[in-house]
Protein backbone atom coordinates (compact mmCIF):
# COMPACT_ATOMS: atom_id res chain seq x y z
CA UNK A 1 0.00 0.00 0.00
CA UNK A 2 1.13 3.57 -0.62
CA UNK A 3 1.26 6.33 1.99
CA UNK A 4 -2.27 7.56 1.33
CA UNK A 5 -3.76 4.08 1.52
CA UNK A 6 -2.07 3.29 4.83
CA UNK A 7 -3.02 6.66 6.35
CA UNK A 8 -6.61 6.13 5.25
CA UNK A 9 -6.78 2.56 6.53
CA UNK A 10 -5.50 3.63 9.95
CA UNK A 11 -8.22 6.27 10.15
CA UNK A 12 -11.03 3.76 9.59
CA UNK A 13 -10.55 2.46 13.15
CA UNK A 14 -12.75 4.10 15.81
CA UNK A 15 -10.78 3.53 19.00
CA UNK A 16 -12.17 4.62 22.37
CA UNK A 17 -9.70 3.84 25.14
CA UNK A 18 -9.47 0.11 25.92
CA UNK A 19 -11.87 -0.82 23.13
CA UNK A 20 -11.65 -3.92 20.90
CA UNK A 21 -10.95 -1.72 17.86
CA UNK A 22 -8.01 -0.12 19.65
CA UNK A 23 -6.60 -3.59 20.36
CA UNK A 24 -7.05 -4.63 16.73
CA UNK A 25 -5.39 -1.42 15.55
CA UNK A 26 -2.38 -2.11 17.78
CA UNK A 27 -2.20 -5.71 16.54
CA UNK A 28 -2.27 -4.62 12.93
CA UNK A 29 -0.05 -1.55 12.86
CA UNK A 30 2.20 -1.57 15.95
CA UNK A 31 2.96 -5.14 16.97
CA UNK A 32 4.63 -5.97 13.61
CA UNK A 33 7.15 -3.22 14.44
CA UNK A 34 8.22 -5.08 17.59
CA UNK A 35 6.62 -2.91 20.27
CA UNK A 36 6.40 -4.04 23.89
CA UNK A 37 3.40 -3.42 26.14
CA UNK A 38 4.02 -2.14 29.67
CA UNK A 39 1.85 -2.73 32.72
CA UNK A 40 0.03 0.58 32.17
CA UNK A 41 -1.16 -0.27 28.67
CA UNK A 42 1.42 1.81 26.80
CA UNK A 43 3.34 0.31 23.88
CA UNK A 44 6.95 1.22 23.26
CA UNK A 45 10.07 0.40 21.28
CA UNK A 46 13.63 1.68 21.55
CA UNK A 47 15.64 2.50 18.43
CA UNK A 48 19.38 2.93 19.02
CA UNK A 49 21.44 2.80 22.19
CA UNK A 50 20.75 5.24 25.04
CA UNK A 51 18.14 7.38 23.24
CA UNK A 52 17.75 10.97 24.43
CA UNK A 53 14.39 11.71 22.74
CA UNK A 54 11.01 10.20 23.57
CA UNK A 55 8.69 10.31 20.55
CA UNK A 56 5.04 10.26 21.60
CA UNK A 57 1.51 9.66 20.33
CA UNK A 58 -1.53 7.86 21.75
CA UNK A 59 -3.55 4.89 20.54
CA UNK A 60 -7.02 5.96 21.70
CA UNK A 61 -9.40 8.39 20.01
CA UNK A 62 -12.48 10.26 21.25
CA UNK A 63 -14.90 8.21 19.17
CA UNK A 64 -18.05 7.59 21.16
CA UNK A 65 -18.38 4.05 19.85
CA UNK A 66 -15.95 1.27 18.97
CA UNK A 67 -15.87 0.12 15.34
CA UNK A 68 -15.08 1.04 11.73
CA UNK A 69 -15.96 4.15 9.76
CA UNK A 70 -16.10 5.09 6.08
CA UNK A 71 -14.05 8.11 4.94
CA UNK A 72 -14.09 10.83 2.32
CA UNK A 73 -11.16 12.53 0.54
CA UNK A 74 -11.60 15.75 -1.41
CA UNK A 75 -8.09 15.97 -2.83
CA UNK A 76 -6.70 17.82 0.19
CA UNK A 77 -8.48 16.71 3.35
CA UNK A 78 -9.29 13.28 4.69
CA UNK A 79 -12.60 13.58 6.55
CA UNK A 80 -15.93 11.96 7.31
CA UNK A 81 -18.58 11.72 4.58
CA UNK A 82 -21.47 14.15 4.92
CA UNK A 83 -23.82 11.30 5.83
CA UNK A 84 -21.49 9.73 8.43
CA UNK A 85 -22.84 8.85 11.85
CA UNK A 86 -19.35 8.75 13.34
CA UNK A 87 -18.43 11.30 16.02
CA UNK A 88 -15.00 12.33 14.69
CA UNK A 89 -12.28 11.46 12.18
CA UNK A 90 -9.74 10.42 14.82
CA UNK A 91 -6.69 12.10 13.27
CA UNK A 92 -6.00 12.99 16.90
CA UNK A 93 -3.86 10.93 17.31
CA UNK A 94 -3.86 8.56 14.31
CA UNK A 95 -1.87 11.05 12.25
CA UNK A 96 0.86 11.15 14.88
CA UNK A 97 0.96 7.36 15.09
CA UNK A 98 1.57 7.11 11.34
CA UNK A 99 4.51 9.55 11.52
CA UNK A 100 6.06 7.54 14.35
CA UNK A 101 5.67 4.21 12.54
CA UNK A 102 7.46 5.73 9.57
CA UNK A 103 10.28 6.99 11.81
CA UNK A 104 10.65 3.54 13.37
CA UNK A 105 10.95 1.97 9.93
CA UNK A 106 13.60 4.58 9.05
CA UNK A 107 15.40 3.75 12.32
CA UNK A 108 15.46 7.32 13.62
CA UNK A 109 16.95 7.01 17.15
CA UNK A 110 14.57 7.41 20.05
CA UNK A 111 12.30 5.86 22.64
CA UNK A 112 8.94 5.55 20.87
CA UNK A 113 5.92 5.48 23.17
CA UNK A 114 2.37 4.94 21.97
CA UNK A 115 0.53 6.05 25.09
CA UNK A 116 -2.69 4.54 26.38
CA UNK A 117 -5.82 6.47 27.31
CA UNK A 118 -4.60 10.01 26.60
CA UNK A 119 -8.10 11.17 25.73
CA UNK A 120 -9.51 10.25 29.12
CA UNK A 121 -6.86 11.92 31.23
CA UNK A 122 -3.36 11.03 29.98
CA UNK A 123 -3.65 7.80 31.95
CA UNK A 124 -0.71 5.96 30.41
CA UNK A 125 1.77 8.82 30.49
CA UNK A 126 0.71 9.89 33.96
CA UNK A 127 1.32 6.35 35.21
CA UNK A 128 4.85 6.37 33.79
CA UNK A 129 5.62 9.76 35.35
CA UNK A 130 4.21 8.87 38.75
CA UNK A 131 4.95 5.15 39.08
CA UNK A 132 7.87 4.40 36.76
CA UNK A 133 9.95 7.56 36.28
CA UNK A 134 13.04 5.39 35.79
CA UNK A 135 11.62 4.55 32.36
CA UNK A 136 12.58 8.11 31.37
CA UNK A 137 16.21 7.85 32.49
CA UNK A 138 18.47 9.59 30.01
CA UNK A 139 15.62 11.22 28.11
CA UNK A 140 16.30 14.90 27.41
CA UNK A 141 13.31 15.71 25.20
CA UNK A 142 9.75 14.39 24.86
CA UNK A 143 8.11 15.21 21.53
CA UNK A 144 4.41 14.51 20.92
CA UNK A 145 2.89 14.35 17.45
CA UNK A 146 -0.52 15.39 18.74
CA UNK A 147 -1.15 19.03 17.82
CA UNK A 148 -3.71 20.51 15.46
CA UNK A 149 -2.73 22.88 12.65
CA UNK A 150 0.23 23.12 10.32
CA UNK A 151 2.94 25.12 12.06
CA UNK A 152 3.18 24.71 15.84
CA UNK A 153 6.18 23.77 17.92
CA UNK A 154 4.68 24.04 21.40
CA UNK A 155 6.70 25.72 24.15
CA UNK A 156 3.95 25.97 26.78
CA UNK A 157 1.29 23.49 27.86
CA UNK A 158 -0.55 25.75 30.26
CA UNK A 159 2.89 26.53 31.67
CA UNK A 160 6.31 26.45 30.02
CA UNK A 161 7.38 22.93 29.12
CA UNK A 162 10.06 23.60 26.49
CA UNK A 163 12.66 26.30 25.99
CA UNK A 164 12.62 28.60 22.98
CA UNK A 165 16.14 27.41 22.12
CA UNK A 166 14.92 23.83 21.96
CA UNK A 167 11.90 24.80 19.91
CA UNK A 168 14.07 26.66 17.42
CA UNK A 169 16.37 23.64 17.08
CA UNK A 170 13.28 21.54 16.29
CA UNK A 171 12.07 24.11 13.76
CA UNK A 172 15.40 23.99 11.93
CA UNK A 173 14.61 20.42 10.83
CA UNK A 174 10.90 20.89 10.08
CA UNK A 175 9.09 22.51 7.13
CA UNK A 176 9.82 26.25 7.02
CA UNK A 177 6.30 27.29 8.10
CA UNK A 178 6.73 25.91 11.64
CA UNK A 179 7.07 28.45 14.47
CA UNK A 180 7.15 28.60 18.24
CA UNK A 181 3.69 28.39 19.79
CA UNK A 182 3.04 29.11 23.51
CA UNK A 183 -0.68 28.21 23.40
CA UNK A 184 -0.64 24.48 24.06
CA UNK A 185 -2.68 22.99 26.90
CA UNK A 186 -2.35 19.29 27.67
CA UNK A 187 -0.96 16.20 25.99
CA UNK A 188 1.06 13.23 27.19
CA UNK A 189 4.41 15.01 27.13
CA UNK A 190 3.17 17.54 29.69
CA UNK A 191 3.11 14.74 32.24
CA UNK A 192 6.90 14.50 31.97
CA UNK A 193 7.65 18.20 32.50
CA UNK A 194 9.18 17.76 35.97
CA UNK A 195 11.38 14.87 34.80
CA UNK A 196 12.32 15.60 31.18
CA UNK A 197 13.94 18.97 30.33
CA UNK A 198 12.19 19.66 27.01
CA UNK A 199 8.55 18.64 26.45
CA UNK A 200 6.79 19.75 23.28
CA UNK A 201 3.98 18.98 20.83
CA UNK A 202 4.14 19.23 17.01
CA UNK A 203 1.39 20.04 14.48
CA UNK A 204 0.43 17.03 12.37
CA UNK A 205 -2.18 18.68 10.17
CA UNK A 206 -5.61 18.02 11.63
CA UNK A 207 -8.31 20.62 12.30
CA UNK A 208 -11.57 20.63 14.28
CA UNK A 209 -10.35 17.73 16.39
CA UNK A 210 -12.93 15.78 18.38
CA UNK A 211 -15.73 17.00 16.07
CA UNK A 212 -17.68 15.54 13.18
CA UNK A 213 -16.04 18.22 10.99
CA UNK A 214 -12.52 17.04 11.87
CA UNK A 215 -10.28 16.86 8.81
CA UNK A 216 -6.66 15.98 8.07
CA UNK A 217 -4.35 17.73 5.62
CA UNK A 218 -2.71 14.63 4.14
CA UNK A 219 -0.10 16.57 2.18
CA UNK A 220 1.12 18.26 5.37
CA UNK A 221 1.33 14.93 7.18
CA UNK A 222 3.39 13.32 4.43
CA UNK A 223 5.68 16.36 4.22
CA UNK A 224 6.20 16.21 7.99
CA UNK A 225 7.06 12.52 7.68
CA UNK A 226 9.61 13.32 4.98
CA UNK A 227 11.41 15.64 7.41
CA UNK A 228 11.12 13.41 10.47
CA UNK A 229 12.62 10.29 8.85
CA UNK A 230 15.80 12.34 8.34
CA UNK A 231 15.75 13.97 11.79
CA UNK A 232 19.12 14.37 13.52
CA UNK A 233 18.57 14.30 17.30
CA UNK A 234 22.17 15.38 17.91
CA UNK A 235 21.26 18.88 16.67
CA UNK A 236 18.66 19.49 19.39
CA UNK A 237 19.44 22.17 21.97
CA UNK A 238 18.55 21.18 25.54
CA UNK A 239 18.22 24.22 27.81
CA UNK A 240 15.24 24.00 30.16
CA UNK A 241 15.76 22.77 33.74
CA UNK A 242 12.82 20.52 34.74
CA UNK A 243 13.64 21.03 38.42
CA UNK A 244 12.70 24.71 38.25
CA UNK A 245 8.94 24.72 38.69
CA UNK A 246 7.10 27.90 37.60
CA UNK A 247 5.26 29.75 40.31
CA UNK A 248 1.61 28.76 40.62
CA UNK A 249 0.72 32.40 40.04
CA UNK A 250 2.22 32.25 36.55
CA UNK A 251 -0.64 32.92 34.14
CA UNK A 252 -1.29 30.09 31.67
CA UNK A 253 -1.30 30.92 27.98
CA UNK A 254 -4.53 30.31 26.10
CA UNK A 255 -5.43 30.70 22.44
CA UNK A 256 -6.50 32.42 20.39
CA UNK A 257 -6.89 35.86 21.94
CA UNK A 258 -6.13 37.30 25.40
CA UNK A 259 -9.45 39.13 25.44
CA UNK A 260 -11.22 35.76 25.54
CA UNK A 261 -9.43 34.75 28.71
CA UNK A 262 -11.66 35.15 31.77
CA UNK A 263 -10.52 37.48 34.53
CA UNK A 264 -9.03 35.88 37.62
CA UNK A 265 -10.45 37.77 40.56
CA UNK A 266 -8.88 37.64 44.00
CA UNK A 267 -11.92 35.65 45.14
CA UNK A 268 -11.44 33.14 42.32
CA UNK A 269 -7.76 32.83 43.13
CA UNK A 270 -8.65 32.16 46.77
CA UNK A 271 -11.23 29.54 45.76
CA UNK A 272 -8.74 27.80 43.49
CA UNK A 273 -6.42 27.31 46.45
CA UNK A 274 -9.25 25.46 48.21
CA UNK A 275 -10.21 23.35 45.18
CA UNK A 276 -10.07 19.60 45.78
CA UNK A 277 -11.76 18.24 42.64
CA UNK A 278 -12.87 19.18 39.13
CA UNK A 279 -16.28 20.34 40.35
CA UNK A 280 -14.57 22.99 42.48
CA UNK A 281 -12.61 24.26 39.48
CA UNK A 282 -15.73 24.32 37.28
CA UNK A 283 -17.53 26.37 39.92
CA UNK A 284 -14.59 28.76 40.26
CA UNK A 285 -13.77 29.18 36.55
CA UNK A 286 -16.92 28.27 34.58
CA UNK A 287 -16.10 30.26 31.45
CA UNK A 288 -12.53 29.00 31.28
CA UNK A 289 -13.75 25.41 31.60
CA UNK A 290 -16.34 26.05 28.88
CA UNK A 291 -13.63 27.47 26.60
CA UNK A 292 -11.45 24.42 27.21
CA UNK A 293 -14.31 21.99 26.49
CA UNK A 294 -15.34 23.76 23.30
CA UNK A 295 -12.06 24.87 21.76
CA UNK A 296 -9.57 22.26 22.95
CA UNK A 297 -11.71 19.18 23.53
CA UNK A 298 -14.15 19.82 20.67
CA UNK A 299 -17.31 19.31 22.75
CA UNK A 300 -20.30 21.05 21.18
CA UNK A 301 -23.28 22.52 23.03
CA UNK A 302 -25.56 19.81 21.62
CA UNK A 303 -23.19 17.01 22.68
CA UNK A 304 -22.87 18.33 26.22
CA UNK A 305 -26.62 18.86 26.52
CA UNK A 306 -27.23 15.33 25.23
CA UNK A 307 -24.80 13.92 27.79
CA UNK A 308 -26.43 15.85 30.65
CA UNK A 309 -29.90 14.65 29.65
CA UNK A 310 -29.08 11.06 28.67
CA UNK A 311 -25.85 10.18 30.45
CA UNK A 312 -24.06 9.26 27.23
CA UNK A 313 -22.54 10.87 24.17
CA UNK A 314 -24.18 10.45 20.73
CA UNK A 315 -23.23 7.10 19.17
CA UNK A 316 -21.59 5.82 15.99
CA UNK A 317 -23.24 4.21 13.01
CA UNK A 318 -20.53 1.53 12.78
CA UNK A 319 -19.80 -0.81 15.67
CA UNK A 320 -18.40 -4.27 16.23
CA UNK A 321 -21.70 -5.97 15.44
CA UNK A 322 -21.72 -4.46 11.95
CA UNK A 323 -18.01 -4.82 11.21
CA UNK A 324 -16.67 -6.95 8.35
CA UNK A 325 -13.89 -9.39 9.14
CA UNK A 326 -11.48 -7.44 6.91
CA UNK A 327 -11.44 -3.94 8.35
CA UNK A 328 -9.34 -2.72 5.45
CA UNK A 329 -12.21 -2.81 2.95
CA UNK A 330 -14.11 0.28 4.07
CA UNK A 331 -14.80 2.67 1.19
CA UNK A 332 -12.98 5.95 0.68
CA UNK A 333 -14.87 8.38 -1.48
CA UNK A 334 -12.67 10.53 -3.70
CA UNK A 335 -13.95 13.75 -5.16
CA UNK A 336 -12.73 15.24 -8.39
Amino acid sequence: MNDFEIITLMHTYCRPANSPAEARFIDRFLKPLGVTKDKFGNHFIKIGENPIVLWSSHTDTVHTRDGIQALDYDGKYLKLPDDSQSSCLGADCTAGIWVMTEMIKAKVPGLYVFHAAEEIGCIGSRAIAEQAPEFLAGIKAAVAFDRWGLDSVITHQGTRTASDAFGESMMAQLPARFKLDPTGLVTDTKQYRTIVPECTNISVGYFDHHKTTERLDVEHLIELRDHMVKFDVSKLVIERDPNIIPLKTEAPVFAPAPRRRPAFSSLAAFRSLLATDIADLVWTYPRLVAQFLEEEMGVSFDELEHYIQHGEMPGLLFDDEDEDEDVGEQPVRRRA
